[in-house]
This record gives C-alpha cells, sequence and structure tokens, in this order.
C-alpha cells in the first residue's frame, strides 16, 4: 500500500516537473522567434539604409565616467633589528 502510494506520488512529481520543462522550452522558443524576426527586419532595414530607432524604454541613462586617480602605496616600513633583550 504504502510502495504504490510512493510510486504514485514520484511518477506525480516527474509528471509535473516535465510538463513544466516542457511549457518552459515552449516559451523559450516563442520568445526566441519573435527576438530573430526582430532581428531579421531590422537587418531588412539597415541593408535599405534606414537607421532604426531605439524605443526610449529600452535607453539606459548612464552616469559620467569616474575618473581616478591611482592610490598611491606608502613605502612598506623596513624591519628594524631591535635589540636582543626586546626580543626574548
Amino acid at each position: 500500500m504504502i510502495a504504490a502510494m510512493l510510486t504514485f506520488a514520484i511518477v506525480l512529481l516527474f509528471t509535473f516537473i516535465g510538463a513544466a520543462a516542457v511549457l518552459t522550452i515552449a516559451d523559450c522558443a516563442v520568445k526566441a522567434r519573435h527576438a530573430y524576426a526582430q532581428l531579421m527586419r531590422e537587418a531588412a532595414l539597415m541593408e535599405a539604409g534606414f537607421a532604426v530607432q531605439v524605443p526610449t524604454q529600452e535607453l539606459r541613462m548612464r552616469r559620467a565616467p569616474v575618473r581616478l586617480t591611482p592610490d598611491r602605496r606608502a613605502v612598506p616600513m623596513r624591519l628594524r633589528q631591535l635589540p636582543a633583550c626586546a626580543v626574548a
């Protein structure tokens, strides 16, 4: 009885995971087909001599580049020899 329920649970789990994987792959294929068609339209326009204008939603504002001068590293301190009484 428990073995049958466990088997049914495992089969149900694999079925659910398989269905989710198939749906994910189908969604990615639809999005990829749309993106490919968009690229082909833009390529045809570019070959015809037109410039494609980017929608304003896709433009990102970039902040001004920050110019930093390299930090000067302090000269490392040289090891000083300590008197023998201080070491011991």
